[in-house]
């Protein structure tokens, strides 16, 4: 894979979590608070805004600033981050049946059309293999 290749109209992991759904899901929550352990972003501030979502918002290298609303879906597996000022939704699901057990991250519009997302696949694999490592390091 070159370093310039771009997640597309999305990225599968390519392994399964070996971790209990709940496990997962809570690593999955913790990417949204505590992103730059997972992505190489920086400045990241969050707002709860419950019951109905959470604020975000990063910088991405020196001058991007992103901020997004962020719906958390625990039924589906979804977490939605809604990008203000933008007509871009980023899906992160987790497929939880048993026969697959792996996550998938994409970006729609705002009519439910997956669009290409420019980012680099090489970062967004990465931060699927923390999350996978971190959902599997608790099980005992």
């Amino acid at each position: 894979m070159s370093s310039d290749e771009t997640v597309g109209l999305g990225v599968r992991a390519p392994e399964r979590i070996n971790a209990p759904f709940d496990r997962v899901w809570a690593v999955m929550i913790d990417k949204m608070y505590n992103t730059s352990k997972y992505l190489p972003v920086h400045n990241v501030k969050t707002e709860d805004r419950s019951p109905t979502h959470v604020y975000r918002e990063m910088t991405i290298g020196s001058d991007k600033t992103i901020k997004e609303d962020i719906y958390l879906d625990k039924d589906s597996g979804t977490i939605r981050c809604d990008v203000i000022g933008a007509d871009e939704i980023h899906f992160n699901k987790f497929h939880k049946n048993a026969d697959e057990q792996v996550l998938e991250y994409w970006m729609e519009n705002s009519k439910g059309e997956r669009i290409p997302w420019n980012a680099p696949k090489s970062v967004v694999l990465k931060a699927m293999k923390i999350t996978k490592e971190m959902a599997e390091k608790e099980i005992d």
